[in-house]
């Protein structure tokens, strides 16, 4: 409106503000304080899309001072307008408040609730702790797991079998910002669940504000197998078959589970046979078995062979019967070839009917009949009496018996079960609920509108209904009895406390005295026979008396139970008033046998080992085994071998705690020595000591020692070796797995020495006679002989021969691997004057020879001449200067000195 469009007089803008004012404030008292701040929101609440894009307007239809909007993303400044939009195009601050300001008489502001939502990354459901196909009636459990989803408090996660929602899980954490959640499912899958898909969705429920339908998320579909034991298909194979003579029967064994069931039939004692189908005939034994076999359990039925010429069977019916309904019986007569006197019906021993007919023919005689429970088991059978001919004139023809099962409908034992139930706070009832049927019941017990709990037995205490309800179920038909719960005056209980107790925690039991009228003069606790907590208290009310305990595991299954002591009237002052006895149950961490799995076990190559690994615990602990990181084995055995990690772990786990017990698996393995290090000949130098090293692998780790001679043992994995050391020394490894040996041969090395006396330093060589030299040397190893001469001249042999052509010098070279030795021998040249010498010799013999035949010549003259007279000469003595001549007749010789032969 353009200034000046309207004049009004000044006592109309009075009257004008005072009821603007008047309104204001009556609107104030109506709105409460959203009237109080003149703004108007377009919308209250906002849900929006993490990242997404909002807009929301703030107007107002009064003059004002400035109006904006305040948030940490998309704030408005204050301006004048009467309308202003708070806009975001990627909101991504979880925990925004942006609220619109203005400034009026005073300023105020009102706050827009903000929604911010983000569907789960992903969604993905598994099986918890399980691989593998499923075992029908086995509890499993189910996991969902929702990843990055915002806010957590609007998340529900549903579970679905194909398109049946099964369950669902809500959330309570208080979170603005995206979360990590996972739900749970437990499941007890029966055959009818083989390849059924399970998934679960996660759907954020954001109210009217959010988007419609909620935003949903769907994990991929779970298939397993389920592995269910064979059901032999008993309309197909009926328990009993009768066989006419002469009319072979095939019998079919079909037989449904998983995996798929191997079909076998038992003939009497070892006969069997492997097909589905087996002809029977009147030599079949009376009881074949078909076998179903798979590897979730085995089924058998049994089938009674009855070979007939006369056979009872139902009419239109097979299986069992129930009772109170109306059947028919047949007789079926087959090939009489003599009249029919009649027919009778038989029920154990009693006639029921009795047919009149002669006829001779294939016939059948029916007869109607209403079993009762009573007559599960009973037998019937028809007689045919036949007019025959002959000395007997009558003869009769029976059926085989037919054995009938009944069902009948569930009777609960209401012996066992009572109308009435009294149950003392704190002290648990169990009420048993049986019946008889056929089939045999199924019990469930009904408490409240939807708590369904399946088991014969029901814990009921004072939390329980009023009212419970013991349902018998069967095929037939279905069974309820009323049980009424009436809570007893006194109870024993434990306080802010169900279930198992933890051993070593703190609980406490309360005592609750109701409505007693007399004095009470004190409260006793017992646990077994003694007496725990006395207190004298004596004012009449209702009471409660608490004691705490402490229980250990030996107090599992231990009884509570308190009684009071009332001051009564009449002859009898004192009556006492005991509560029920609570019975406790202590669940306790698993305590591992370690006698039975020690920490450290041997293993040796080749011979695997079995670990048991056994523990007590509340409840019984389940007993796992890791290996290395991921590998878990669920089992209370393990076998390890050669190629088991060297660390395994038993973890027994139970509701209360985790215990695991290490051991280390020492691989045993014979020793090894290292050859490298240790060859099989070391050489030893006089003087040198040598240190031998024997290394070995093995474990455990071998224990080395050293063998020289007969009984010295070094332990020691090194050994000083000398030349004192004997030849052969032996290196030993032991460990528990065995022994190895190395032989060390010891050579000692010896420096050549060269034999002095067979080789002189100085050879004389006469010129035209050639020597032999010889070098011997001793050593060890042998050692080689070499000859120098010269320069460049070597000869290889241990003599040489030397002549005057020969070096001035030659050396003799002794050699091994200890060293090297070298003799000089100086050859020194000589001239032969033997020949000189022998002529002298000659010429000095014949010179004597000459002066000698002289002296005999002149000798001999003379004595031929007479000058002497010889005759008959014998001296008395003989002359040491006459020679004799052997004829008494002395030659006269002179001894000649050394001077006269030389002269």
């Amino acid at each position: 409106m353009q200034e000046g469009s309207l004049s009004l007089t000044p006592s109309f803008r009075i009257f004008y503000l005072r009821l603007l004012g008047f309104c204001f404030l009556y609107f104030s008292s109506v709105a409460g304080t959203q009237a109080e701040c003149p703004v108007q929101l377009s919308q209250q609440r906002v849900v929006v899309r993490y990242n997404g894009s909002v807009a929301v307007n703030c107007n107002t239809s009064i003059t004002h001072k400035g109006m904006g909007w305040e948030a940490s993303e998309g704030a408005v400044p204050m301006t004048r307008d009467k309308m202003i939009t708070w806009r975001v195009s990627h909101l991504t601050e979880w925990d925004i408040e942006p609220f619109c300001f203005i400034n009026h008489e005073e300023q105020c502001q009102v706050q827009l609730l903000v929604t911010i939502y983000k569907t789960p990354d992903s969604v993905s459901i598994s099986i918890v702790d399980h691989s593998g196909p499923m075992i029908e009636g086995q509890q499993y459990k189910l996991q969902c797991d929702v990843h990055d989803v915002a806010p957590v408090q609007n998340l529900t996660v549903k579970w679905y079998k194909g398109q049946t929602l099964l369950d669902k899980t809500t959330f309570t954490e208080d979170s603005k910002t995206p979360l990590n959640e996972t739900a749970t499912l437990l499941i007890r899958p029966d055959r009818a669940d083989d390849g059924a898909q399970y998934s679960c969705a996660a759907e954020l429920e954001l109210g009217a504000e959010g988007p419609q339908p909620p935003p949903n998320k769907t994990s991929e579909s779970l298939s397993f197998t389920v592995y269910f034991k064979p059901i032999i298909d008993e309309n197909k194979l009926p328990s009993i078959v009768p066989v006419f003579r002469g009319y072979p029967e095939v019998l079919v064994c079909e037989a449904e589970g998983n995996p798929k069931p191997t079909i076998s039939w038992i003939l009497g004692t070892n006969v069997i046979v492997y097909n589905e189908t087996l002809t029977i005939s009147e030599s079949t034994p009376e009881h074949v078995y078909c076998i179903a076999d798979n590897s979730a359990g085995r089924t058998t039925r049994q089938v009674n062979v009855s070979i007939q010429d006369i056979s009872i069977s139902t009419v239109s019916h097979t299986g069992p019967m129930i009772a109170g309904e109306w059947y028919e019986l047949q007789c079926f007569i087959q090939n009489v070839v003599f009249k029919i006197v009649d027919v009778r019906w038989y029920k154990l021993n009693q006639i029921n009917v009795t047919e009149t007919i002669k006829t001779p023919a294939n016939l059948t005689y029916k007869v109607r009949i209403r079993p009762d429970r009573a007559d599960d088991g009973a037998q019937f059978w028809c007689e045919a009496k036949l007019e025959a001919k002959g000395p007997q004139r009558y003869s009769t023809m029976s059926s085989d018996h037919l054995s009938i099962t009944v069902h009948s409908k569930p009777i609960i034992d209401e012996n066992k079960l009572p109308s009435i139930v009294p149950v003392f706070r704190g002290n648990p009832e169990v009420l048993v609920c049986e019946a008889e049927g056929n089939p045999k019941p199924t019990i469930s017990w009904i408490l409240g509108t939807n708590v369904i709990v399946y088991n014969e037995t029901l814990t009921i205490s004072e939390s329980t209904p009023e009212h419970v309800y013991c349902v018998a179920n069967n095929s037939v038909g279905r069974t309820t009895r009323q049980v009424n719960v009436s809570i007893q005056d006194i109870s024993i209980s434990t306080v802010s406390h169900t279930g198992p107790m933890i051993a070593g925690e703190w609980y406490e039991l309360q005592c609750f005295i109701q409505n007693v009228v007399f004095k009470i003069v004190d409260v006793r606790w017992y646990k077994l026979n003694q007496i725990n907590v006395t207190e004298t208290i004596k004012t009449p009310a209702n009471l409660t008396y608490k004691v705490r305990i402490r229980p250990d595991r030996a107090d599992d299954g231990a009884q509570f139970w308190c009684e009071a002591k009332l001051e009564a009237k009449g002859p009898q002052r004192y009556s006492t008033m005991s509560s029920d006895h609570l019975s406790i149950t202590v669940h306790f961490k698993p305590i591992i046998d370690e006698n039975k799995l020690p920490s450290i076990v041997p293993v040796f190559r080749g011979y695997p080992e079995v670990l048991v690994c056994e523990a007590e615990g509340n409840p019984k602990p389940t007993i796992s085994w890791i290996l290395g990181t991921n590998v878990i084995v669920y089992n209370e055995s393990l076998t390890i071998s050669e190629s088991t990690p060297e660390h395994v772990y038993c973890v027994a786990n139970n509701s209360v705690g985790r215990t695991t017990r290490q051991v280390n698996v020492s691989i045993q393995a014979k020793p090894i020595i290292d050859e490298n290090k240790l060859p099989s000949i070391v050489p030893v130098f006089r003087g040198y000591p040598e240190v031998l090293v024997c290394e070995a692998e093995g474990n455990p780790k071998p224990t080395i020692s050293w063998i020289l001679g007969t009984n010295v043992i070094v332990y020691n994995e090194t050994l000083t070796i000398s030349e004192s050391t004997p030849e052969h020394v032996y290196c030993v490894a032991n460990n528990s797995a065995g022994r190895t040996t190395r032989q060390v041969n010891v050579s000692i090395q010896v420096k050549p020495i060269i034999n002095e006396n067979k080789l002189p330093s100085i050879v004389p060589v006469f010129r035209g006679y050639p020597e032999v030299l010889v070098c011997e040397a001793e050593g060890n190893p042998k050692p080689t002989i070499s000859w120098i001469l010269g320069t460049n001249v070597i000869v290889y042999n241990e003599t040489l021969t030397i002549s005057e052509s020969t070096p001035e010098h030659v050396y003799c070279v002794a050699n091994n691997s200890a060293g090297r030795t070298t003799r000089q021998v100086n050859v020194v040249l000589k001239e032969d004057y033997l020949p000189l010498i022998a002529g002298l010799i000659a010429v000095t013999v014949v010179f004597i020879s000459v002066i000698f035949i002289f002296i005999y010549s002149i000798y001999y003259k003379t004595a031929k001449m007479g000058r002497y007279s010889l005759k008959d000469a014998k001296p008395s003595a003989q002359n040491e200067n006459i020679a004799q001549n052997g004829k008494h007749s002395p030659i006269p010789m002179k001894k000649l000195s050394q001077s006269d032969i030389l002269a």
